[in-house]
């Protein structure tokens, strides 16, 4: 018994490169197909007869693919079919079908006698074409492409931008020269260059004259009025839009500036000495670098809390792969301890413990190096992956060493409360930070207890 075709997923990378496929084939369909209405010519036969397979291959899809309506997915065929003959099917069809080939089969001495037909039924090719960019769809398109690939938004609006100003540019183009204001005689390429050369210098208000419409012919004066009332449109359009989107196309930077802006102010107005400033500053530079971000309130917190866990258990791969304490944990304890965890970065020369005090939290150590002392003398250095400051956490004496920063350092903290918590609800962990204790009080130069 055949196997029957799988439905296809409704979105995923696979359905970002149909969808890019499909533009490109709309956008191909509408700049050949004008062209070739424009000057009469058959050329890129072998091209038209791709795009033709690309539509065709379209309705193949339509009928097995899954189709997302409001909420819900519509994964059984019945409801696939139905959902698409209520839809695209009639255009889709009419736009894949070559009609002008059946025409000349079926007809060969009407097509031969009328050279025109052929190009006439063309314009089935342009339906498709229109079909396929039709703002709703482009933009549900490119949306696609932006959440499979996570592309910048501000990006996307500007690939739009130049698709549908690309598609207007040859189609003026193709109609200057189909009101006959092109220099006929020429080569069909001659005239269609000649034609975008006017369409650009009058879009753009430079016009050089060299090309201007027959002061005679009310249809050329006419089209290039509207021509130019396009190219006032669009520069009102990229003054109040384009500007826009090309500042924010790296939001984090622009939210980096900002913050910096308003950091230097609140430093100036309370007068902080120049080298406190530096530190400031640097810490901000330094969470940039690393992070792309200066932002403290993690995304993860707005997420439902299945969501959230996923995000911080990749997030916090590394770290879990570096601590010993996490490596041999099962999956329970790991996925609680990663929503406990808080991240904190340290500038060279930070004091993350201070000798001394009473210690209400732990840390581990997710990147850089820190140095252990022991009144003013250095007695280690640790490195990523190393846990500290839990010694006076399991017996509640204060800090029996500072650590300071020797590199940028970045930390995780675990505080008291959700250190004995987790210590009551997982023995093996209480287990494993009090022989990590008692390695460090036995003496082990590279472990000083903390």
């Amino acid at each position: 018994m055949p196997k029957r075709v799988p439905v296809f997923p409704h979105e995923g990378i696979g359905k970002t490169f149909y969808n890019a496929l499909l533009l490109l084939a709309a956008l191909a369909g509408t700049v050949i197909t004008s062209y070739r209405l424009t000057f009469g010519v058959r050329d890129f036969d072998a091209l038209y007869w791709l795009i033709t397979a690309v539509y065709l291959l379209d309705i193949a899809c339509g009928f097995n693919q899954a189709v997302k309506k409001g909420l819900v997915v519509l994964a059984d065929r019945k409801s696939i079919a139905r959902h698409y003959l209520r839809g695209w099917f009639t255009v889709d069809l009419v736009a894949a079908l070559p009609f002008g080939w059946l025409i000349a089969l079926l007809f060969p001495q009407a097509a031969a006698a009328s050279g025109g037909m052929g190009a006439l039924l063309d314009l089935l090719m342009i339906g498709k074409a229109l079909k396929m960019v039709k703002i709703g769809k482009v933009s549900a398109i490119f949306r696609d492409i932006r959440e499979s690939l996570s592309v910048n938004p501000a990006l996307m609006r500007l690939v739009t931008f130049g698709f549908w100003f690309v598609t207007a540019l040859h189609l003026m183009a193709c109609g200057w020269v189909l009101i006959g204001a092109g220099e006929q005689g020429r080569p069909a390429a001659d005239q269609y260059l000649r034609a975008l050369y006017w369409c650009l210098t009058t879009i753009a208000t430079i016009g050089y004259g060299d090309y201007t419409p027959d002061k005679n012919s009310n249809l050329q004066i006419a089209y290039t009025l509207g021509v130019m009332v396009f190219g006032v449109g669009m520069y009102g359009y990229i003054i109040g839009n384009v500007a826009t989107l090309i500042a924010n196309l790296d939001v984090a930077r622009a939210v980096y500036r900002t913050k910096m802006e308003e950091i230097n102010d609140f430093l100036r107005r309370q007068r902080v000495p120049a080298g406190l400033q530096k530190r400031v500053r640097d810490y901000y530079a330094y969470l940039w670098e690393t992070q792309r971000s200066v932002s403290a309130v993690p995304i993860a917190a707005e997420l439902p809390h299945s969501l959230s866990q996923e995000i911080l258990l990749f997030i916090n791969r590394e770290l879990i792969q570096k601590v010993a304490l996490f490596r041999n944990a099962d999956e329970i304890f790991i996925r609680e301890i990663v929503q406990r965890l808080t991240p904190l970065s340290f500038l060279p020369d930070d004091y993350i413990i201070r000798q001394g005090e009473y210690g209400d939290c732990m840390y581990f150590l997710s990147g850089g190096d820190v140095e252990v002392l022991i009144g003013g003398s250095r007695v280690a250095v640790l490195g990523h992956g190393s846990p500290f400051g839990e010694t006076a956490l399991l017996e509640g004496e204060k800090r029996m060493a500072s650590i300071r920063a020797l590199t940028y350092c970045d930390v995780y903290r675990l505080s008291k409360e959700d250190f004995d918590q987790l210590r009551l609800r997982y023995p093996d962990f209480d287990a494993q930070v009090k022989e990590v204790v008692a390695v460090r009080r036995r003496g082990a130069p590279e472990k000083p207890p903390v």
